[in-house]
């Protein structure tokens, strides 16, 4: 499998699935169009209506995202009827190619064993920069679960049917393909296990898609981000984590630099106070506006969920005092600086 993309880069086409043009959802997924000799993904064929709808084959560079949720496209569904009477205009002549849908059959030819072995085609993944064969997920080749295969063991394409190259031990090494309702419960449960965690976790958001794990949100500090991601490493079924947990400290590294770079708040002393997202503004300003700007400032970076201004405005202060999370006034006094804070 190419390493330039990444699993979670990849465009995952799933049969069945929702269809989404610019301006709302226009049809399913109903199959996809390959060039057979070079192994592309040229067209996807979108299902309008239910039953009885029209299929229209739509070319690949319409996509902008494809993942178990769907397809995104770049056009609108105006732009799909245009298409649909230049089909009907053309004697609705299909595009060349291999067509490729749930019904299509995957191949193991038989190899110094018998009986050759067959399953049947789950999903399909690209690059994105080209559309070039990634990875497919093959149903029951293994009995009784789902495989995926990268595209070093796919040796031909045809319509309805592709043929895959894998030697046993290399096959029977393979992990399941496992759904990903499944690999999400077994995530929370693994990270529930973790004690310390436990106060992290409402800040934390856990989202599976196509055997990725998604991990958003606030946590109480980096080195417990790391924590988490190493927690999950062994649930098997996982192909990549994608960790964007924002620790407290480094959002008050980063908040106290947004701050002191900012002309109209550069030379205040704001106390940084962030826990899991909810940020404390503790300290003195000169004015009203400065209070406003100093949350302004804080509310709109990325990681902040929310904003509590206790900032006091007295314009005759010299020495600005630094507030302590729990809103007792520190002993020392600190003009001209920054005093970041984690609890």
């Amino acid at each position: 499998m190419k390493t330039s993309t990444r699993i979670s880069e990849m465009q995952k086409f799933h049969f069945g699935r929702k269809i989404v043009c610019t301006d709302g959802e226009a049809g399913s997924l109903a199959h996809v169009v390959f060039d057979a000799a070079a192994h592309r993904l040229t067209h996807l064929g979108m299902k309008q209506g239910h039953l009885f709808g029209k299929t229209v084959d739509l070319p690949y560079d319409t996509v902008t995202e494809a993942t178990g949720d769907g397809v995104m496209l770049r056009i609108t569904s105006q732009e799909v009827q245009v298409l649909l009477a230049e089909l009907a205009a053309a004697g609705e002549a299909a595009v060349g190619g291999a067509v490729l849908d749930h019904r299509s059959l995957v191949e193991r030819p038989a190899i110094n064993r018998d009986p050759t072995e067959k399953g049947t085609l789950l999903l399909i993944a690209v690059h994105p920069e080209n559309g070039a064969l990634a990875y497919l997920v093959v149903h029951h080749l293994c009995p009784g679960r789902d495989t995926l295969l990268g595209e070093q063991y796919v040796t031909t394409i045809a319509p309805g049917h592709v043929t895959v190259t894998i030697p046993d031990a290399t096959l029977k090494a393979l992990p399941p393909y496992r759904p990903d309702d499944e690999l999400q419960e077994e995530v929370e449960r693994a990270l529930f296990d973790l004690t310390p965690l436990h106060i992290d976790l409402k800040g934390i958001t856990i989202h599976v898609l196509d055997s990725v794990l998604y991990l958003d949100g606030n946590i109480s500090s980096q080195l417990r981000a790391d924590i988490v991601e190493d927690q999950v490493l062994g649930v098997p079924g996982l192909l990549e984590i994608k960790n964007n947990l924002v620790g407290d400290d480094r959002l008050a590294a980063d908040l106290a630099m947004a701050l002191a770079q900012d002309p109209r708040t550069r030379d205040l002393p704001i106390g940084v106070y962030p826990h899991l997202g909810e940020v404390r503004l503790s300290g003195a300003v000169h004015t009203s506006q400065q209070k406003v700007v100093a949350e302004e400032i804080v509310r709109h970076f990325p990681g902040v969920r929310s904003v509590i201004n206790v900032l006091v405005v007295d314009p005759k202060a010299d020495l600005l005092p630094v507030m302590i999370p729990t809103g007792v006034e520190a002993e020392d006094k600190v003009p001209g600086k920054y005093i970041r804070h984690t609890k």
